[in-house]
């Protein structure tokens, strides 16, 4: 297996280039204080059409979340397949006016620079947009009380009933006292 994941352009043979990668954790960068990936593996398979570059590859990650409502760290299972086309960065956009919209095949077009691809970046743009946008670590997560800050999954709240105070507070007992 694979460490190294920056791929020469000039290294690609003709036939090819088939990579397998474990431990990647080590190599894609943290995303922030809320998102760790952990035990990562991933493939990829490289062409070369001219400058161009193909690139079909699978990546399988462990990541550890943090729930949105409760704060706890949570696993989650990412695993997906994807496609890059890449193009040299000069030849990237060259002949497009200002005013072009771009084709749906042009929007899935990517660049590379300095003869060499980075495949730790593919991995983890990969990884990131398989990520939800809620993390919960369950679908019925309760969270934390907003009050006293008790996590309502493992105990109850323990706010204090606590009788209102402002303007109306009269008649709240007004109303109390009614049903009575």
């Amino acid at each position: 297996m694979q460490i190294e994941t920056r791929i020469q352009v000039a290294d690609i043979p003709e036939e090819g280039l088939f990579l397998n990668f474990s431990e990647l954790s080590k190599l894609i960068p943290e995303v922030d204080d809320y998102v760790k990936i952990g035990t990562t593996q991933g493939r990829l398979e490289i062409h070369k059409s001219g400058a161009n570059i193909e690139i079909n590859g699978w990546v399988k990650s462990q990541v550890h979340l943090c729930c949105d409502r409760c704060l706890k760290s949570f696993p989650k299972e990412v695993e997906t397949s994807f496609f890059y086309l890449l193009q040299p960065k000069a030849d990237f956009g060259r002949d497009l006016s200002s005013d072009h919209q771009l084709s749906r095949d042009e929007i899935d077009v990517y660049w590379y620079e300095d003869g060499q691809i980075l495949g730790e970046e593919l991995f983890r743009e990969q990884i990131l947009l398989q990520l939800p946008m809620r993390n919960l670590c369950k679908e019925e997560c309760k969270g934390l009380c907003a009050g006293c800050g008790a996590d309502l999954n493992e105990a109850r709240c323990r706010c204090s009933e606590q009788e209102p105070e402002g303007p109306f507070a009269v008649l709240a007992q007004l109303k109390a006292t009614s049903k009575n």
